[in-house]
């Protein structure tokens, strides 16, 4: 018989971290700001850019005011719009395809890999191929999802874009902290985005970006598109298509903060990440990370033949849980037009994906209780086979 651990388990953890950075170092940055008045583009958003760039070993970073802001600054920043194709994963959360939209470009689904749940780069090439094929669209953008936190194979689609002429905007919104072969997220494609919304590995206390670049002009085209086109010369000329994008003060004086305690997260959530890996059944199939890569761990995903069982299982059990994503992007009813391409291990997993709590403070106990109850669910579900 289990015993339930005394402390509640979260499947998240967004409150945590303050209480280990102290919530006084907090409050003495929001009343900076009430002081010096800059509530949006302050001195900490700038400070922050310098800090996240320095972070990921990129040259610039311009911070945003979402994720989804980040990736679509990043196709304005690149001209991108009617009559062109961006590749992307469908397996993802919504804004990875959204921002094609919002720019009046065309969406191109393209599967994942079954054992990462990445990008498939085999079907990306077929992808590529159809479209050039067909000679409706311009191919453009490559848009791989570092799904859950972990790396996709960029060796093989900076080499594929390469081959075919076409950026790759790598979305890095839950894999803020990865590292593909010794290089950050951050400074392995093209341009990144990333999210701060506060579940993600370096969360803020609402939404928040970040788009980096190594290229100086396309910094400037980023700050500017995050301003409605602004002219850097005459704030009231606008001299290209913009939004408003901005990361607001406060939420870049918590990051600044959170910054401090990231690392020794990331090492935490990794050792979480290594014992389930160790100790849960090979019932399990758990996401590979490839090799010499480093997951965030955003979420710690398994998928089952028997999903939707586990899943109330565990609820039943006080175990939080969620199906991430129960639906494909190029199902969903509002990117139905762009549903051209067979996704078939997009579909399946969308059915058999569970993420299970994942958080740097998880305890002993909870992970002792959490193990053994997903053992004990394979444990009935193997003998009942047998």
């Amino acid at each position: 018989m289990l015993n339930k651990p005394e402390k509640a388990i979260p499947l998240f953890d967004c409150k945590t971290t303050q209480e280990v950075i102290g919530q006084q170092q907090f409050l003495d940055a929001f009343k900076t700001i009430l002081n010096h008045g800059g509530y949006c583009q302050g001195p900490e958003t700038r400070e922050l850019d310098s800090a996240l760039a320095n972070y990921s070993g990129s040259k610039f970073c311009a911070t945003s005011g979402s994720g989804t802001d980040a990736l679509t600054l990043a196709l304005m920043a690149w001209g991108i719009g009617a009559g062109d194709a961006v590749f992307v994963s469908s397996f993802t959360f919504v804004a990875s395809a959204e921002c094609v939209a919002i720019v009046g470009a065309t969406p191109v689904f393209v599967d994942s890999d079954p054992n990462t749940y990445n990008m498939d780069t085999k079907d990306l090439e077929r992808a590529i191929a159809e479209v050039k094929k067909e000679g409706k669209l311009t191919p453009k953008v490559i848009i791989p999802v570092d799904i859950f936190g972990s790396p996709c194979d960029y060796d093989t689609i900076m080499a594929i874009a390469a081959k075919n002429n076409l950026k790759v905007l790598a979305d890095s919104c839950q894999a803020y902290g990865s590292v593909y072969k010794g290089k950050r997220a951050g400074s392995i494609a093209d341009m990144t985005a990333t999210s701060f919304y506060p579940t993600k590995p370096l969360g803020g206390y609402g939404d928040g970006g970040a788009t980096f670049t190594n290229s100086e002009e396309e910094n400037e085209l980023l700050k500017s598109c995050r301003v409605h086109g602004m002219s850097p010369e005459d704030h009231y000329d606008n001299v290209r298509l913009g939004m408003t994008g901005r990361m607001n003060t406060f939420q870049a004086a918590v990051l600044l903060q959170k910054l401090k305690v990231f690392d020794k997260e990331l090492e935490s959530r990794a050792k979480v990440a290594s014992r389930y890996d160790n100790e849960l059944s090979d019932y399990f199939n758990k996401q590979q990370i490839l090799p010499d890569c480093k997951s965030a761990w955003a979420l710690y995903t398994i998928n089952c033949e028997h999903r939707d069982e586990l899943m109330a299982y565990l609820k039943e059990k006080g175990i939080p849980c969620g199906a991430y994503y129960p639906r494909p992007v190029n199902t969903q009813t509002a990117y139905a037009k762009w549903n051209t391409r067979p996704m078939p291990v997009c579909e399946k997993l969308s059915k058999t994906v569970l993420s299970i709590p994942m958080t740097p403070y998880l305890d002993k106990e909870q992970m002792d209780y959490i193990i053994g109850c997903m053992n004990e669910f394979a444990a009935q579900k193997t003998s009942r086979a047998a």
